[in-house]
């Protein structure tokens, strides 16, 4: 018996190892004393369809800013909003304050925070409710952090901060799942405005020295308008005083609810933003180490002030939601092409394969299922396109009916219900090697289902119920791995990720595809199977 498993592991691996077309896999390599094993390599049709991707799961860690357009795919616009993180216990610098002898002179001070504008009228100088001074603003501005984008270095471009909030707006909430169809104007007012950057993605006015340097990481500065500059400052300034040590990220969602970051001028260019960071800016003294006291200017030259900042940037702990929109007239006009399917991100199309589950069960009744083996192969793309998208490097393959909670729950693959793998370029293809689980699953439910109605079971009712059943839909993916594991030396996946970088594929297949000859062109499901002899077939 053991050599019969030996030889079964040897024709799945060989199976494995080999490209799609397996038609010359035989069985002739089993002894003539092992032909009842019955193993076999059975093929079976796939139908697959381009379905519209809907509105997606859009909680990312990566902001997708700009516009492009593309003659195939029409004009494709992002947008994003984002809450910033506020670290537990965050204070301000204590306002400066002096001790004072009883003829006056100054003996020791505290605080470092400046709290007259007569020399500097930049500063605005904040105060209680009862007129006591509590602080001073002086701007607020914002960061855009991007390492990398897509399209045109040179397009130029404008984009627009608004802060979120105002009368009868929601608010992001942990609680509720954001989609790429989220609106909005729903959390926020055209009136609230923080400011607006012109820009290009690469930032030509630096050295190719300064930008090629190890340390340089592109970015859009946005400076806020002078009155919401120090309008927002103040509201942190105030919200953090009250609370003192108790200042936390829910504290501050209230004084600063969050920003829209919105393209407003161009078309050629998506910044990828990795970080949002946003400085409250104010003013301190210089002191002395020992006495506190403030310093003086040293023959009015240097000064005893400075500026400095808090920060508040974006986390994986708060909320960015991505607001895509696609042309929909150019979208469905691919989706109703025949004679293939697409894969075009972001938020555009995925291909949906229907699995020859019952065919499976009816012609391999019995059998144990050693391998199942599904390939999508693509046809070559034009390369003529001066900034034409790329191939989705990784993608998914999902249960249908799991694909909206698989991104939602922010689960892994599992072998199961879904199956990660990546492009071959050498051959066009998305290779799913072995998703005999998965197709086992789908045999399983059936049967329990079956098994639960008995007597009363009405297969096509059943089917009517559960459309998706034997459906899953192929997903570009963004996938994320930690640091290498210093044992094995790999790195393992932490997050998996609607991919919304813009790219696209043309795969074979659809519900007319054709191959070069013309004749229908069908996805190949691979099943090596084995009847150990045990069981009786009828015909």
């Amino acid at each position: 018996m053991k050599a019969k498993y030996a030889l079964i592991a040897l024709l799945a691996i060989t199976f494995w190892g080999c490209d799609d077309n397996t038609a010359g896999l035989g069985l002739g390599m089993f002894p003539g004393s092992d032909q009842n094993i019955n193993g076999k390599l059975s093929t079976f049709d796939v139908t697959t369809e381009s379905v519209h991707a809907g509105k997606i799961y859009a909680m990312t860690n990566v902001g997708y800013v700009g516009k492009f357009t593309d003659e195939t795919f029409g004009t494709y616009q992002a947008g994003f909003l984002a809450q910033l993180n506020c670290p537990d216990g965050l204070t301000f610098p204590e306002v400066y304050t002096e001790k004072k002898d009883a003829s006056g002179k100054v003996i020791s001070a505290t605080g470092k925070m400046v709290i007259t504008n007569e020399d500097d009228e930049t500063i605005e100088i904040i105060k209680d409710d009862q007129g006591n001074p509590i602080g001073n603003i002086r701007t607020t501005e914002l960061f855009l952090l991007y390492d990398n984008y897509f399209g045109d270095s040179l397009t130029a471009c404008r984009l627009s901060v608004y802060e979120l909030g105002g009368d009868n707006k929601e608010t992001l909430n942990t609680d509720n799942a954001y989609y790429t169809n989220i609106i909005p104007e729903e959390f926020y007012d055209s009136q609230n405005l923080l400011g607006t950057k012109a820009y290009t993605a690469v930032d030509y006015s630096l050295s190719e020295e300064d930008r090629n340097s190890s340390t340089y990481v592109p970015y859009i500065h946005v400076a806020f308008k002078e009155d919401r500059a120090k309008e927002v400052g103040k509201n942190i300034l105030e919200a953090s005083r009250a609370a003192g040590k108790k200042f936390n990220n829910q504290l501050f969602g209230k004084a600063f609810p969050g920003i829209y970051v919105k393209s407003d001028y161009g078309d050629g260019t998506v910044l990828y933003v990795d970080q949002v960071q946003m400085r409250v800016v104010y003013k301190c003294y210089a002191t002395d180490s020992i006495t506190g006291i403030k310093l003086k200017k040293q023959d009015g030259v240097n000064d005893s002030t400075y500026y400095t900042w808090r920060q508040f940037a974006s986390t994986r702990e708060i909320i960015q939601a991505n607001q895509l929109s696609n042309d929909e007239q150019a979208i469905n006009e691919r989706i109703n092409e025949k004679t293939c399917t697409y894969l075009k991100s972001p938020a555009g199309i995925f291909t949906e394969a229907t699995l020859p589950i019952s065919d499976i069960e009816n012609e391999l009744t019995g059998d144990t299922l050693n391998a199942v083996k599904l390939t999508f192969t693509n046809y070559n793309q034009s390369s003529d396109k001066k900034f034409g998208m790329s191939i989705p490097s990784t993608v998914m393959l999902v249960r249908k009916k799991f694909q909206d909670s698989f991104f939602k729950d922010n689960k892994l693959s599992d072998g199961v219900s879904s199956y990660l793998t990546s492009h071959t370029s050498s051959t066009n293809q998305y290779v799913f090697s072995n998703i005999t689980k998965l197709v086992n699953a789908c045999i399983a439910e059936k049967e329990e289902a079956k098994k639960a109605k008995g007597s009363e079971w009405n297969e096509a009712d059943w089917l009517q119920k559960n459309p998706d059943w034997n459906k899953v839909v192929l997903i570009p993916v963004l996938v994320t791995y930690d640091s290498s594991n210093t044992t094995t030396g790999q790195a393992n996946i932490i997050r998996i990720q609607h991919d919304l970088k813009p790219g696209y594929v043309r795969l074979k297949g659809g519900e007319a595809g054709e191959n070069p000859g013309g004749e229908n062109y069908k996805l190949k499901l691979e099943v090596i199977s084995t009847d150990f002899g045990l069981t009786t077939k009828s015909n």
